[in-house]
């Protein structure tokens, strides 16, 4: 049976074609994803992508605590605010912290954001996404 899981991410995105190595350099951290305005959003798709991401993404874990996914981000981006900020101002950047959940079984988790983070969220201008997946299960088999 699966059960409720949760991942998180910051991503840095901009309408320009920024470049996504200076974020990498800046941060000294290597991302999950990246694409490039125009990149195709999938193989042999005709959709393409709207605007330039450098993105990491926590790994998925199942648990019913938010708490669980978003302190590993902050315990990675809280130290680099100052290039966060940096690279927002010279880089027109904007940022996204998102938490996603894939509730099963109407499972759903807490949904508490701790001061630490929300802390972090502001003093960097973040945008706060939260997307919810819910997958139930289909009664009409029985």
């Amino acid at each position: 049976m699966k059960k409720t899981s949760l991942y998180a991410y910051i991503k840095f995105s901009g309408n320009d074609d920024f470049p996504i190595a200076t974020v990498t350099e800046q941060l000294n951290i290597q991302p999950t994803a990246t694409w490039k305005i125009g990149d195709a959003i999938l193989p042999n798709h005709p959709h393409k992508r709207t605007y330039t991401c450098w993105k990491y993404e926590t790994e998925h874990i199942e648990t019913l605590d938010s708490e669980d996914v978003l302190r590993p981000l902050l315990n990675i981006f809280q130290a680099k605010t100052d290039i966060i900020n940096n690279l927002k101002a010279k880089l027109n950047l904007d940022v996204h912290l998102e938490l996603v959940i894939m509730m099963e079984d109407g499972f759903t988790p807490g949904l508490v954001i701790y001061p630490e983070f929300s802390a972090f969220a502001a003093s960097i201008h973040a945008f706060l996404d939260i997307d919810m997946y819910c997958s139930c299960p289909d009664d009409t088999k029985k």
